[in-house]
């Protein structure tokens, strides 16, 4: 996931890079530049949704939290957890109805790319259920008793480190 992610960027970059450099030297601009960055930003972003939190990517204030004794501190873990649990369901739910309402219309993107709408929304029901999947793993470590939020080491297939 993190590969596929990591290219859709690159081509973001490169994308925007051919835009500046040809608006530049040589005056042209190209309408579909704009939307094919947005669309590859939207779907690098959404796919590393649960990813990051398993690298321990998300931004996370622990002042408070680690300062609670370890009985507070848990009860706030599991709190962080239902949220987490609640907003990525809300987040899924209501990326469904907009994903089906642009496929039953065949709505297209608006420039020569002629992307359907439908593809460009479909990451963001995928991201929730990489988040959703995420803090459901952390809600199994919290019940198991060991440190939901804790960072996962990263893969020694990927290369990446945390």
């Amino acid at each position: 996931m993190l590969t596929v992610s990591s290219a859709l960027f690159l081509a973001s970059a490169l994308v925007m890079l051919f835009e500046g450099f040809s608006r530049s030297l040589a005056g042209v601009s190209y309408f579909w530049a704009e939307e094919a960055v947005r669309f590859l930003m939207i779907w690098a972003f959404f796919l590393t949704l649960g990813l990051a939190g398993r690298r321990g990517l998300h931004i996370r204030t622990e002042l408070l939290v680690d300062a609670m004794p370890p009985r507070v501190r848990r009860a706030m873990h599991l709190v962080a957890l239902v949220a987490g649990l609640a907003f990525a369901a809300v987040l899924f739910g209501a990326s469904l109805p907009q994903l089906l309402r642009y496929h039953s219309m065949g709505m297209m993107s608006e420039s020569s790319l002629d992307i359907p709408q439908w593809v460009v929304f479909l990451a963001m029901p995928l991201g929730a259920v990489a988040w959703f999947g995420y803090y459901a793993q952390c809600l199994v470590v919290w019940a198991r008793g060991g440190d939901a939020f804790a960072a996962a080491p990263p893969d020694a297939s990927s290369g990446a480190q945390v």
